[in-house]
């Protein structure tokens, strides 16, 4: 069943137009309410279907940036505050980085145990409170280096969203203040690994795909998880989080 929209992967799977567009509209309302969410589960999920890092990249980056730039247009805008700038000045440079040299030399099989240690590694942090609370210091008294961290790791495996999270929540612990910092910075790095992408990768590009994905992401942001991100708790939105970056951790290391 070849066709313009499938996509073929190296596990002999070919991954359908519909199944794409159930997973983006699904991780839309996760990026919704909790900030990150495309990225961070859709990488995995793409992974273990076989598809290139790179493809995994042009498929989900434009998805998370319409949806990032909806949440920071209806929770403040582009105001540089001094953590915007910080991230700007440590992160964004990392990034540019590792994302070329993961998209050179980087192997699937790399990639994936990159990634599911990333996502262990973030749910230990957010759960055990000593750890989360020294990393809340490092990051309140030294911020450069988590964000530089942040960066590579970010350019390397597409699941800094994790870590970001950390890093937001030890310096804004309320989930609307967190979620707008954590919009703003997934935003910056999307665009910046879809330009890295389109430069020095050649991945395989359909454009209804491309028109119809992200378009989806942000009628299910515009429907349906606004409204989620308000009804949702403060207990739930922080338990909801560690557990669902357990999960996807554990299912990539495991597989």
């Amino acid at each position: 069943m070849d066709g313009p929209l499938f996509l073929s992967s190296t596990s002999g799977l070919e991954v359908s137009p519909i199944a794409l567009a159930v997973l983006v509209v699904a991780l839309a309302a996760v990026q919704s309410l909790f900030g990150v969410g495309l990225l961070v589960f859709g990488t995995p999920s793409l992974l273990l279907l076989g598809l290139p890092f790179e493809t995994v990249l042009v498929l989900l980056l434009p998805c998370s940036i319409v949806v990032s730039a909806l949440q920071i247009a209806t929770s403040g805008g582009l105001k540089l505050d001094p953590f915007r700038r910080r991230f700007l000045a440590f992160t964004a440079p990392a990034l540019l980085v590792a994302t070329v040299v993961a998209l050179r030399w980087g192997s699937p099989d790399g990639i994936r145990a990159l990634v599911g240690a990333m996502l262990l590694l973030t749910a230990a942090i957010r759960l055990i409170r000593p750890a989360h609370q020294a990393f809340g210091r490092v990051v309140r008294g030294h911020p450069g280096p988590p964000l530089v961290v942040l960066g590579l790791l970010h350019g390397a495996s597409n699941l800094g969203g994790g870590i970001l999270s950390v890093i937001v929540g030890a310096t804004f612990p309320e989930k609307t203040q967190a979620r707008r910092q954590i919009a703003f910075c997934y935003g910056i790095m999307a665009s910046l690994q879809l330009t890295v992408v389109l430069l020095t990768a050649s991945p395989p590009i359909d454009p209804l795909l491309m028109t119809v994905l992200p378009f989806l992401a942000g009628a299910t942001f515009l429907l349906v998880g606004q409204r989620l991100f308000v009804r949702t708790g403060q207990r739930a939105f922080d338990f909801g989080l560690t557990g669902m970056i357990t999960a996807f951790g554990l299912l990539l290391l495991a597989t």
